[in-house]
This record gives C-alpha cells, sequence and structure tokens, in this order.
C-alpha cells in the first residue's frame, strides 16, 4: 500500500499504481492473491470495485486503492484514499466521518458481543453527520483462506444489520469504511482485524488519513 500511494501523482496512470502496489507485496512475500487489487482515479473512484484501467491522474482527483496479500491461502486486505491536490472541503468532512465510523466499528468488537453491533456503530456515526446515503453497504466481512474470485469471506459472515453470530477469539474481519458520492469520488480506510479475548488485534499499522499528493 505505501508503495501505491507514493506513485501517485499528477500525470501517473492506475497501471502505474497497481504495477508498484502488486510488485511490492510480492516482493514482501505475498503469494497469489484470491482477487485483483482495486485501484481507480478521478470520476471512476466512485464506482465501487473499479479497478485499473490505463487512466492518468489529474489535479483534483481522488484515487482508491485497495488490495489484499496472501500467505499460505490466508488473506489480510487494506484499503486507503488518496488525494491529487487540494481536496474540497466536502472531501474532508466525509473522509472524517468514514474515519470515525471505523473507529466507531472497531471499538464494538470484542467477544461475545453481536457481530452487527460493529455496523450498527458506524451507521450511528455515518447517519449523524447526514452520510446515509454515501454509505450503503455493510461495514465488514470475515477473511480467511481465500481462492479466486474472491478475498473475503462475505458470504460465511457479515458485519452487517440483523446479524445475530456472536465475535469469537480467533475470527478475523476487514473493515472497509467508505463513503461514496457515485460516479465521482469515494473516501475511506479499512482495516484488517483479529477478535483477541478482549477486543482486536489490527493487522497494519499504517495511517488511516487520506495522503495528500
Amino acid at each position: 500500500m505505501v508503495a501505491a500511494i507514493e506513485t501517485c501523482c499528477e500525470g501517473a496512470s492506475e497501471n502505474d499504481v497497481t504495477a508498484a502496489m502488486m510488485a511490492a507485496a510480492i516482493a514482501a512475500g505475498s503469494e497469489a492473491m484470491a482477487m485483483e487489487p482495486l485501484v481507480s482515479s478521478g470520476p471512476r473512484s466512485g464506482i465501487p470495485h473499479a479497478t485499473w484501467r490505463r487512466r492518468k491522474m489529474e489535479a483534483g482527483d481522488g484515487v482508491f486503492l485497495e488490495l489484499a496479500a496472501s500467505h499460505d491461502r490466508y488473506h489480510a486486505a487494506l484499503m486507503r484514499s488518496v488525494w491529487i491536490g487540494q481536496p474540497p472541503t466536502e472531501v474532508r468532512a466525509m473522509m472524517d466521518t468514514a474515519l470515525r465510523a471505523l473507529d466507531a466499528a472497531l471499538s464494538a468488537i470484542r467477544p461475545d458481543v453481536p457481530c452487527a453491533s460493529a455496523h450498527d456503530a458506524a451507521q450511528s456515526v455515518i447517519d449523524a453527520a447526514g452520510y446515509t446515503d454515501a454509505f450503503r453497504k455493510r461495514i465488514g466481512y470475515s477473511m480467511g483462506a481465500a481462492f479466486a474470485p474472491d478475498w473475503g469471506e462475505g458470504a460465511i459472515l457479515s458485519l452487517f444489520s440483523g446479524v445475530t453470530r456472536l465475535f469469537e477469539p480467533g475470527m478475523v474481519f476487514h473493515l472497509p469504511a467508505t463513503l461514496r458520492s457515485y460516479g465521482a469520488y469515494t473516501v475511506g480506510a479499512s482495516e484488517t482485524v483479529i477478535v483477541t479475548e478482549t477486543g482486536i488485534e489490527p493487522l497494519s499499522d499504517l495511517p488511516r488519513t487520506m495522503t495528500i499528493r
């Protein structure tokens, strides 16, 4: 992810960023990923699950970056946001809300609490900030040994409203807290975490704030 962020700049292409991202992940020891990274810029970054398409970045573009790396087929995913130039006030407000929603969701995860609690905590933050329409998704899903076409276990266990399954030590989840202006940009950050006896252990220490390039 660091390699991808450092490659983002005006004039660089989405392919440049993806090449740097995948090369660094593989060089660091990752095996084959079960799904391709998600790299998109400008208006395309406001489309869910868009991938690289040779587009060159311009001033004023948002950049959406998400990838998973694997070890013995076990995957950990990470998502971060970049902005080329200074982001508008609304973008900063949405990013702040996404980060607070992620913090709320992570704080809600601990053994013997329903999985819905993480989503409900994030949704409350988002609703209070007035961004309900920008968040049309669950806050997270389980992770484990994965094969194509997906790196997650979303069909096994979701962090979503109404899910009564209790958190247990050893469970692993990816929580992408994204707010989206459809067809314009997406902002947010994610963490993959292990549920412990008392709370969570995040698998990354990369800052979650938006990178200004």
